[in-house]
């Protein structure tokens, strides 16, 4: 018999996680789904692109916003009882939108209230599912390759959930996507509940505990991973990520002004990001990673200033590309550094500090780039954003291989 399983990511060895990545594919592409109706309704409804921005800002500012305080509600509160009431939640907020579209609700505020509320359960979401993560897989070496997974399956539905919600337009009401997306939470809470995960997995606590957001912080900045790599993750979140919403601008300005272009401009981000998260799945244990961590901010930076100069579809379309990839692999491994590094009772604050490094300064920096793109142009705005990139992560470089007693603290805490 052939040995077809060597050929799979190492974490989908385990039963359990086979369970999370087919629940939660089904959860993502729903979510994607809803996301593009909720973006085309408000467009719809308003003809305003403020607003259209203001409803993304508002979906994903809480990051920033409460990242912290989500991490560290990961490390007090029963996991698994409080990732299904999450789920529930977002579910009926889906089914409320559902509603409101279906019976002719207007009012472009009630759904900017929704939208805000989605937003801050979101930022609750996603600490308390990654720190899950490890009794999932049932293997703290197998993180990597789970985290990878998971990133797979967000880059999956941010491919095929776009499209189907795009079809589904054509036909039906905006009200029907978020049917659809608040149906398909049952997909990740039956996975979650067919596990059978330990009763408890709330770490128990040890010694005296930090009060505070500050003393919470000081503790986290004592870690290496969090003192000299995290800050990459700030810079990429800030300088790298803007593009996205810049890109209808960058296909008028630069291309044909197409929406045709700008599809094809992000679907190539996103193969990019695809085929970096399925080679990091597919490694066993930490491996390179941190000689890919301290690498890949600088070809970020790199590929960016790149772009910013490229006015051929073909090029631009392979650089954007090589910059998914590299992002995925600078945020990606970074996450699961942070995730191997630090112990279980710390690992929902630091996953939250990590929410609130990359994706909640993401809005900020769409927002600066927007402005700054509006001043100087879209040319010089991309070109210093890589440059400043390539100089957070030299800088990165620099202290990490500088302090090697940072180093070494670094690999013992992966190896341990």
């Amino acid at each position: 018999m052939a040995d077809w399983h060597l050929w799979l990511p190492p974490a989908l060895a385990k039963p359990r996680f086979r369970l999370y990545v087919a629940g939660h594919t089904v959860t993502v592409i729903g979510g994607w789904i809803a996301q593009v109706a909720l973006a085309w309704l408000v467009y719809r409804l308003t003809q305003s692109t403020f607003l259209l921005g203001l409803t993304g800002f508002l979906l994903n500012i809480f990051y920033l916003l409460l990242g912290p305080v989500a991490g560290l509600a990961a490390d007090r509160l029963p996991r698994l009882k409080t990732l299904i009431a999450i789920d529930i939640a977002l579910a009926l907020l889906s089914a409320l939108l559902a509603v409101m579209a279906a019976t002719g609700v207007t009012s472009i505020a009630a759904f900017l209230l929704v939208a805000t509320l989605i937003g801050v359960v979101n930022a609750f979401e996603m600490p308390m599912r990654q720190t899950l993560m490890k009794d999932i897989v049932e293997d703290r070496v197998l993180l990597t390759s789970a985290l990878a997974m998971s990133a797979m399956v967000f880059n999956i539905g941010r491919m095929i959930g776009p499209a189907v919600a795009g079809l589904m337009l054509l036909h039906v009401s905006e009200a029907w996507c978020f049917a659809l997306n608040a149906a398909s939470y049952a997909a990740i809470i039956a996975a979650l509940l067919a596990m059978r995960l330990p009763r408890v997995a709330t770490p128990v606590w040890t010694g005296a505990q930090p009060q505070g957001f500050w003393a919470n912080l000081s503790v986290l900045m004592s870690f290496p991973v969090v003192r000299y790599l995290l800050p990459t993750c700030v810079a990429i979140g800030l300088f790298a990520t803007p593009y996205v919403p810049l890109m209808p601008s960058i296909a008028v300005e630069f291309f044909d002004g197409q929406s045709a272009t700008v599809g094809l401009l992000m679907a190539a981000a996103g193969v990019g990001a695809l085929a970096a998260s399925t080679y990091l799945a597919l490694q066993p244990a930490f491996g390179r990673q941190v000689r890919m961590v301290s690498a890949a901010p600088l070809a970020v930076g790199l590929l960016l200033a790149a772009f910013a100069w490229s006015r051929t579809l073909p090029m631009s379309l392979l650089l954007l590309a090589a910059m998914g990839g590299a992002i995925l692999v600078a945020v990606n491994t970074t996450n699961g550094l942070l995730q191997q590094s630090v112990p279980d009772e710390w690992r929902g604050r630091v996953i939250g500090v990590y929410s609130m490094s990359f994706a909640g300064t993401a809005p900020i920096g769409g927002l600066i780039a927007g402005w700054l793109a509006e001043h100087v142009g879209l040319t010089v705005t991309l070109t210093l954003n890589g440059a400043l990139i390539v100089a957070a992560g030299l800088l990165g470089r620099w202290r990490l291989h500088t302090h090697p007693e940072a180093l070494r603290g670094l690999m013992r805490s992966l190896t341990r």
